[in-house]
């Protein structure tokens, strides 16, 4: 298993060249697979096209409505936000370049400076949209279950976000520096590639201690959370002086809390789960996988867990109506008409 890096995740033209000089058999049946991910690639572009797209526009939006709403500045929507900056990035960094280097015959065409950046910031970014989910769900646990108690502060908020941060750099550094940009000037042809050479214990220890931390844990601490949220909530009691019409409202605020919290716990598990899985078959034993449709299915994993990207905006704002009524405001446009000669103001909302 590999890191959780974009670049790891991606199908490797390294293992291509590799396999091209072991035997003519791995050779042939890489560059079938090859050939198999450029069929496809009419659907493949498409696909990572809309998860750019969507990535980027629904969290910018998320983000701006934060930052513009007075309202809205409290240590949950400051988490938020910081999750729609990771994806943000995540889609910037990760999608663009992992698609080039997966259909450019030439391997990494971006030079050396852009392989130890890249590869730096896609691993960070993926660490850091999965730490502050993580934080998101304590924060949420916290403030439902002793909502007597008072929050934490916002200077708090801030040492927890930059801890998130530095945490993810730090998971990043065994990577980094096992990460070498090669070039094969006689064949026309560079790789941007993690090489542990004898170190495969390391690399193995590496690799399953990140999927822990990255996936199993936080998972784990969502899923925990949000249940304990769930039964708080369905256990408590409605004051008996509330209107039929307010109790109605309490029950449907309920229903919308609990099916919120579901769907983040199952979109987080669901969008990683097939890159996680093949990566421990191919660690497993790699012949577990057909060799023709090794690069296609490890091209489509890594998309799906690159679409988790699009599905925060959905979760965390467009199903909340403080969100909602900020997009809205956000595209409403006010046109005023002074009064002349006794004419009434006019105010216009499109």
């Amino acid at each position: 298993m590999e890191s959780t890096g974009c670049l790891n995740n991606c199908p490797s033209n390294q293992s291509i060249y590799e396999a091209g000089h072991r035997n003519s058999s791995n050779l042939t049946s890489q560059f079938s697979g090859v050939q198999m991910i450029q069929s496809f690639k009419p659907l493949i572009i498409p696909c990572y096209t809309l998860v750019v797209l969507v990535g980027i526009v629904g969290n910018y939006l998320l983000l701006y409505v934060i930052c513009k709403t007075k309202k809205m500045h409290n240590v949950t929507n400051f988490f938020i936000g910081n999750l729609a900056f990771s994806d943000m990035l995540m889609c910037a960094t990760c999608v663009p370049f992992t698609l080039a280097y997966a259909f450019n015959p030439q391997g990494w065409v971006f030079g050396k400076f852009l392989c130890y950046f890249v590869f730096l910031m896609q691993p960070m970014t993926v660490y850091v949209s999965v730490f502050t989910l993580t934080a998101i769900a304590v924060d949420r646990y916290y403030t439902t279950m002793h909502f007597l108690k008072k929050r934490i502060s916002f200077v708090t908020c801030v040492y927890i976000i930059a801890g998130i941060w530095l945490l993810s750099c730090a998971l990043v550094a065994p990577a980094i520096s096992h990460t070498y940009h090669v070039e094969f000037q006689k064949e026309g042809f560079a790789i941007c590639e993690e090489f542990w050479m004898a170190e495969e214990k390391e690399r193995l220890a590496y690799a399953y201690s990140t999927l822990v931390l990255t996936y199993i844990l936080p998972l784990s601490a969502v899923s925990l959370s949000y249940i304990c949220i769930t039964i708080k909530l369905k256990n408590r009691i409605v004051p008996g002086h509330l209107t039929q019409s307010q109790t109605e409202f309490d029950r449907l605020r309920k229903r919308k809390i609990f099916r919120l919290l579901v769907l983040v716990v199952v979109a987080f598990a669901v969008c990683w789960l097939p890159i996680h899985v093949f990566n421990i078959i191919r660690d497993i034993d790699i012949n577990l996988i057909n060799k023709d449709y090794f690069l296609l299915i490890q091209l489509l994993c890594h998309w799906f867990a690159m679409s988790s990207s699009c599905c925060n905006p959905f979760l965390y704002a467009w199903l909340h109506d403080r969100f909602r009524n900020g997009l809205k405001e956000m595209f409403s446009f006010k046109q005023k008409v002074i009064p002349t000669n006794n004419c009434v103001a006019v105010s216009v909302m499109l």
